[in-house]
């Protein structure tokens, strides 16, 4: 049952789509916007100090103004002057960034100085206003501007500003809506009356705000607008002190030399507020972790003014931005190999970050960039791992089939040598891989006698190992009924070269042992020599004078090559795989290492020469890879 489930296409898709729409809701939802936030503040340091307007001007109660004209609550009488002050310097306007809801001593002086002046902003707070379908509204007033000031102001707006979930302040609603009327941002209301745009001439659309002669304010999906930082707080826009201006003013007053110059406010839309140490208007930036709230009002007007924006993408372009990357990712994973896949896709990532940052520094264009990334690096880890699993079923499958073909490929060969009197014969092979290219056969030709093959396929792997598995069935049709070992390797060569064989070939050796008649005959079809070892310890090698390679050419031409057979005498018939093996060096171990292990051990069974022999090949190895077939057969005459 289990299996006819998963075999079901259908129900196979959906396990594949089902979490590819939770990961695009995930999007859509913006449930992992606190680290996105974090991209934002990275690419507004990446980007450097924007432009910044010459006419805008900070003026900051700061300690040196607590310190000379004592602590908060500052007398009234301060900003009456102050107001009076830029009236007479030329200010073009003067914002308050503070809050007067209760009743002053002095207020009366406020209120002529700026009926006097006609271009003073006054403040008000409200009470968590909520987006609902794009727009911010309010239900209370929690900082109402003193009615005396309201009816002198040029002006009147709110001063909120939007958190962020990690309590940055990135955005400000420009608009708030209570008992049915509309307020405005009071650094935005200021430049409405500066642009000569009536309250009632803002048109409020979807996702931005329409002023005649102006054009559009791009405001992100909770109608709020994105603050555009020009820069760190002491590098940008002119600062000056509020009681540096008084006291500069006063200095003129009673014709000294002032400490500021107070012509350089003409023209300046001043804006007053709080940058004490431990004023609670400070808060995080993306820029700095303290950022005076004043300062957002300048860059709120610099933004505006220079019309330098940032604009976020609303949810249904950044979910198709995800999904794109997401399906370029998902193909490369699946269609290329590994290394390459991997290289893809690292590269298909730097180019998304790169065109992100590209896009926010030159646009102003914010597109969301960790959880594209993010999703993108865990489509590739999934896939990765899929195939994977894919790729080891896939080799437990090859596996298995290979321990089948290897014990085919056994069965090819004999399981034990023959028992004939007068010669003990002893046989080790071990291919580099489940099977191999080294054959080696022995043939009874008679009491006494007894034929000695021993061959390495041109290459490796399953190609070699069936080509091994025709030229042993082709060896043993050959063999039959023939006693001569040089004909033996030309029929086997003609049989060979007659087929199509993709270009493999087989050396080979073969060679007669007689006891009966003390007679040994040896055929080479370029295969390595024969080590004889004498029971005097001396040792020779022994090679036919002519052969090819068997299949290589069809009438290549073999040899015998004849000597006597003496009791007490070793041959060893080997593969490149034993002479050539090498360590971790590269040091091949040699046909000369072979020599020494059968002079050594010359006195002994050819079984026990044989084990030891194997056992110095694998400790000259060590942990070095085996990189060919091993075959090794001991001959020993009685």
């Amino acid at each position: 049952m289990a299996s006819a489930i998963l075999s079901n296409k259908l129900f196979r898709r959906l396990c594949i789509a089902l979490p590819l729409l939770a990961a695009l809701a995930l999007s859509y939802a913006r449930t992992f916007d606190i680290y996105e936030l974090q991209t934002y503040d990275w690419r507004c340091r990446l980007r450097g100090a924007r432009p910044v307007s010459p006419d805008i001007a900070l003026i900051e109660i700061a300690d040196d103004t607590l310190h000379s004209i004592g602590q908060w609550p500052i007398d009234r009488k301060y900003y009456a002057a102050l107001i009076e002050i830029l009236r007479l310097s030329g200010a073009k306007a003067l914002i308050f960034d503070v809050l007067f809801v209760e009743p002053g001593p002095s207020d009366s002086q406020v209120t002529q100085a700026a009926r006097a002046a006609g271009n003073v902003y006054f403040s008000l707070a409200f009470k968590d206003p909520r987006p609902e379908g794009g727009r911010n509204r309010a239900g209370e007033i929690i900082a109402p501007t003193l009615p005396e000031f309201a009816a002198v102001a040029k002006g009147l707006g709110f001063v909120n500003v939007k958190a962020d979930i990690d309590g940055k302040r990135r955005r400000v609603p420009l608009v708030i809506e209570h008992d049915g009327k509309r307020y405005f941002h009071v650094s935005f209301k200021l430049l409405l009356d500066l642009w000569g745009v009536s309250d009632k001439d803002v048109t409020e659309r979807s996702g931005a705000l329409e002023l005649p002669r102006y054009g559009r304010l791009p405001l992100d999906d909770q109608g709020c607008f994105l603050v555009n930082y020009a820069g760190v707080w002491k590098d940008t826009f002119e600062h000056y002190s509020f009681v540096q201006i008084l006291t500069s003013y006063q200095q003129v007053f009673l014709n000294e030399t002032p400490d500021f110059d107070l012509k350089k406010l003409k023209g300046k839309i001043c804006v007053l507020g709080y940058t004490a140490t431990a004023s609670h208007d400070a808060n995080a930036s993306p820029l700095e972790p303290i950022y005076p709230n004043v300062g957002i009002h300048a860059n709120v007007m610099n933004s505006l003014l220079q019309k330098d924006f940032i604009r976020r993408c609303g949810r249904l372009p950044n979910l198709g931005s995800v999904a794109l990357l997401a399906a370029i990712v998902l193909f490369l994973s699946l269609k290329l190999r590994p290394i390459r896949a991997f290289s893809a896709t690292l590269g298909v990532l730097l180019t998304f970050l790169l065109a992100v940052m590209a896009a926010f520094v030159w646009t102003g264009v914010w597109l969301d960039l960790f959880y594209p990334v993010l999703l993108s690096l865990a489509i590739y880890t999934v896939a990765t791992l899929v195939r994977m699993v894919s790729e080891i079923r896939k080799r437990q499958v090859l596996e298995n089939e290979l321990k089948i073909a290897s014990q085919i490929q056994k069965s090819f060969l004999p399981e034990s040598p023959p028992e004939c009197p007068g010669i003990r014969i002893a046989v080790y092979m071990k291919p580099a891989k489940a099977v191999g290219g080294d054959l080696y056969a022995f043939l009874r030709l008679g009491e006494g006698s007894v034929g000695v093959m021993v061959g390495d396929v041109s290459g490796k792997g399953t190609p070699a190992a069936l080509f091994m598995a025709k030229a042993v069935s082709e060896f043993k049709f050959s063999a039959r009924d023939r006693s001569d070992p040089a004909v033996v390797l030309s029929a086997l060569n003609a049989s060979i070269s007659s087929e199509s064989t993709g270009g493999l070939f087989v050396t080979l050796s073969y060679a007669i042992f007689d006891v009966t008649n003390s007679r040994f005959c040896l055929s080479n079809g370029g295969h390595l020599p024969v080590v004889c070892g004498r029971p005097d310890g001396s040792t020779e090698l022994v090679q036919a004078p002519e052969g090819m390679p068997i299949g290589v050419l069809a009438d290549a031409v073999f040899a015998n090559f004849e000597r006597g057979l003496f009791p007490g005498e070793l041959y060893a018939l080997y593969s490149d795989g034993v002479s050539e093996a090498r360590n971790r060096r590269a040091d091949e171990f040699g046909v000369q290492a072979l020599q020494d292990s059968l002079s050594r051990h010359r006195h002994e069974p050819p079984d026990q020469i044989l084990e030891k022999t194997v056992d110095a090949l694998r400790h000259f190895m060590g942990k070095a890879e085996q990189h060919d077939d091993i075959t090794l057969i001991i001959v020993k005459i009685g």
